[in-house]
């Protein structure tokens, strides 16, 4: 692929990463605002996960069979639907919330597998192209989660969402401009496609990988529902407390950087192991009901989410045929889907029974327990040398 379209897949993946980010930090923003109950923010925030959860796993199949370009379109069709909904709609009703969330999880359930795919189709820059593209896009989670309490305040919540919507609506464009890539070996159906589902749930590699997928969803997950609400009860203002919960994006934008050099350096299973406890780690220290505490907590368990990131998808990448990449990666992407729709409902239901410090303590404990049973798992897996220039390989 040429590198002028990689960098259309880093602008795109950045452009959409700020508007749906910018659009989750908006919803619990509103919900608060309308003084609904905490468990109903942890509700809403779900939501998405209802059509994100299905449409990540039916996404691989799609895109091995229809092609990125054609999945990604769809995408940012969805994201702009998403903001215009709730720029013209009702927005006090939860009818209008309940719709942009649906609308911006199927996009986000779409997104990931085709544009992950498309980044890492070359076995010789693999690596680092996964790398630049999680720093591409937790950059635009940056940005959105960042301007988007400042934004509310500025121009009220219907220009937040119209926002959303714009960007949305920029990355249709840029990404209608992409060239049209599908593999020699492509299923010659769609329904063939989704034949391969089953299988791919039954490799090894994919479901380890996927237990390294919900450690890497447990940071991003929080700052997208209860990291803001914890700041929020904390006495900060949506402007602040958007930028302090920024902070998971900037860790993993930075180890974004890095994350070639600590794969080549350390190993996939090094750094997996001591990303997962530092990840545990950081979860326990939010429980301290202290803001500087909190702002170095989100921060490590960003950088450390983001090495999980470019590990899980390095490794079901390298070890899926052309043809198969899209599919293993939706169905390894549907362990994070999983543990971003269960992380807020199990974090409301603490919230309103144990208390904010008991809610982070549990969510340590229970991230270092996954992270053992990964390194039970570990030597499960098929050893499948990954295909390509043996300089660019990652040990396993």
């Amino acid at each position: 692929m040429k590198a002028s379209s990689i960098t259309k897949v880093y602008v795109v993946g950045f452009l959409f990463n700020v508007s749906f980010l910018s659009f989750a930090i908006l919803i619990p923003v509103d919900a608060l605002a309308h003084h609904f109950p905490v468990f109903l923010v942890g509700v809403l925030a779900a939501i998405p996960g209802i059509l994100q959860l299905p449409l990540r796993i039916f996404s691989g199949p799609l895109v091995d069979r229809m092609g990125e370009r054609w999945v990604l379109g769809v995408t940012f069709f969805l994201a702009t639907i998403a903001g215009v909904v709730l720029t013209v709609g009702p927005l006090s009703l939860i009818p209008s919330l309940i719709a942009g969330q649906l609308c911006m999880g199927a996009a986000r359930g779409l997104f990931w597998p085709a544009a992950q795919s498309q980044v890492s189709r070359e076995p010789e820059n693999r690596v680092r192209q996964l790398g630049l593209f999680t720093s591409f896009t937790k950059g635009g989670a940056l940005v959105g989660t960042a301007l988007a309490g400042g934004i509310a305040e500025e121009a009220g919540i219907r220009g937040g969402f119209a926002f959303a919507a714009a960007l949305g609506f920029v990355a249709l464009v840029i990404g209608a401009t992409l060239p049209k890539t599908l593999a020699a070996t492509r299923p010659s159906s769609l329904s063939a496609a989704i034949s391969r589902l089953l299988p791919s749930v039954r490799q090894p590699f994919v479901i380890v990988n996927g237990l390294v997928a919900v450690l890497c969803a447990l940071p991003q997950s929080l700052a997208q529902s209860f990291y803001p609400v914890s700041l929020l009860q904390l006495g900060l203002k949506s402007g602040s407390a958007s930028l302090i919960t920024a902070l998971t994006s900037l860790g993993m934008i930075i180890s974004g950087f890095f994350g070639d050099r600590a794969l080549k350096r350390m190993g996939m299973r090094s750094v997996v192991t001591i990303s997962a406890l530092f990840i545990g780690l950081s979860l326990a220290t939010t429980a301290v009901h202290q803001i500087a505490w909190d702002a170095a907590a989100i921060f490590v368990g960003g950088f450390f989410a983001g090495w999980l990131n470019v590990a899980f998808l390095t490794a079901v990448s390298s070890r899926s045929a052309d043809g198969e990449r899209g599919t293993n990666l939706g169905v390894t992407q549907a362990f994070f889907v999983m543990a971003f729709m269960g992380t807020p409902l199990f974090s409301g239901w603490l919230f309103g029974t144990a208390g904010r410090a008991d809610t982070f303590l549990v969510e340590g404990v229970l991230s270092v327990i996954v992270a053992m049973l990964i390194v039970v798992l570990w030597r499960w897996q098929k050893e499948r040398a990954p295909t390509g220039n043996p300089r660019q390989l990652v040990h396993f």
